[in-house]
């Protein structure tokens, strides 16, 4: 049996329509620091009795901590693990430790967030989810899935992926 070349690509990342997604460090950290803050503004300047002001903090503090868990650490059963397309624009989701597959399909609220980052939802059977998508590895299947996500949002908006030039000089 021949050793694999370590230098040589793989032949089956270039055809794979299939990201891996994992855990945000950069996201939960800038999560955790807006969730920080909003708790220590209503903390501090709010004019609320202190029994209301710790009923937030504690409602604020139970829903960020799970949301992060399940959004940007991918922990837990309800937590898209991967995301698997088609070309004929299919969606389907791995959930879970599992990476049980269920279809899905691109809901509102998807969005790019900067170079790095997409923040993708899907309507799945089993209720809607969604994902931090983070560019980092390998970032091939990264530019796969932002163009498959740029076209569908494209096509599903009725934009034009060129603006059209509305303001002519005078002649």
């Amino acid at each position: 049996m021949s050793h694999p070349i370590l230098a040589a690509r793989r032949s089956a990342a270039s055809s794979c329509n299939r990201i891996e997604l994992f855990p945000s460090r950069l996201g939960a950290a800038a999560w955790l620091a807006w969730l920080t803050l909003a708790c220590l503004v209503t903390w501090f300047a709010v004019a609320l009795p202190w029994p209301a002001r710790i009923a937030i903090c504690g409602a604020l503090a139970t829903t960020g901590i799970r949301g992060v868990r399940e959004f940007v650490l991918l922990a837990g059963p309800r937590a898209v693990r991967a995301i698997e397309w088609t070309e004929a624009g299919e969606f389907f989701v791995c959930l879970g430790p599992g990476f049980a597959r269920h279809p899905a399909t691109l809901s509102n609220g998807t969005f790019r967030l900067g170079v790095r980052y997409w923040v993708v939802c899907f309507a799945t059977p089993t209720g809607p989810r969604a994902a931090l998508v983070e560019a980092s590895g390998d970032p091939h299947p990264f530019r796969r899935l932002s163009r498959r996500l740029t076209r569908h949002l494209q096509r599903g908006s009725g934009r034009s992926p060129r603006p059209a030039v509305t303001i002519r000089p005078k002649v």
